[in-house]
């Protein structure tokens, strides 16, 4: 597990986080983000990776992780009941979809309950472009921490024919650190939101 220095991100440039862990090879951004909580590491400790040997998704299905896209995990501590999760997915997914959209002009789609969809206009079908995956450890029905793993198709090459990348739709290398402000932007309003109601309904 070897560091890299992640010269293009800062915690200034991302609002909210409180460390960044930069790593070059991980079996998974999830693994590394699950060592961090049980050593007791700050909420909001964001993981990123250039790339996964193992990188996963829902159901343990592979995630492909080839340079250029991003992949992270983010390590939360909710004051929210473990049955309010789901919700956590979808307000995630919505976030990586919405920045996509605001950003790179791309038609996106959410396919409940982790998945981003994007519409490739040459191929006139929706194709994969992002997927979150949701772990933690609870106590009482409350989480003590919980993880949130994005994988995003930025500007890596997908083999997938059922998935697609920015680059690949848009023609251009894109901005890590750009999508990485505009997600963080509107995630965190969600992610307010969604504790303040699910805190409500406990």
């Amino acid at each position: 597990m070897k560091k890299t220095a992640c010269a293009d991100l800062s915690l200034e440039s991302l609002p909210g986080i409180s460390q960044i862990v930069c790593l070059d090879e991980v079996e998974s951004t999830q693994t590394v983000g699950r060592e961090l909580a049980l050593e007791g590491s700050a909420e909001k400790t964001l993981v990123l990776a250039e790339t996964q040997t193992a990188g996963r998704g829902r159901m343990g299905r592979e995630w492909e992780s080839a340079r250029g896209g991003l992949y992270m995990t983010l390590l939360l501590r909710p004051e929210s009941g473990v049955r309010f999760l789901p919700d956590l997915s979808v307000l995630s997914g919505e976030a990586v979809a919405e920045a996509v959209t605001a950003l790179y002009g791309i038609k996106t789609r959410i396919k409940k309950p982790n998945d981003v969809y994007a519409f490739h206009p040459r191929r006139k079908k929706w194709l994969k472009i992002s997927g979150v995956i949701t772990e933690s450890a609870s106590v009482n029905s409350t989480p003590s921490w919980l993880l949130l793993g994005v994988g995003v198709n930025l500007n890596n090459d997908v083999k997938l024919d059922t998935a697609v990348s920015v680059q690949t739709l848009t023609g251009k290398t894109v901005d890590r650190e750009e999508f990485l402000k505009e997600f963080f932007r509107t995630f965190w309003l969600r992610y307010a939101a969604w504790e303040y109601s699910s805190r409500a309904k406990s």
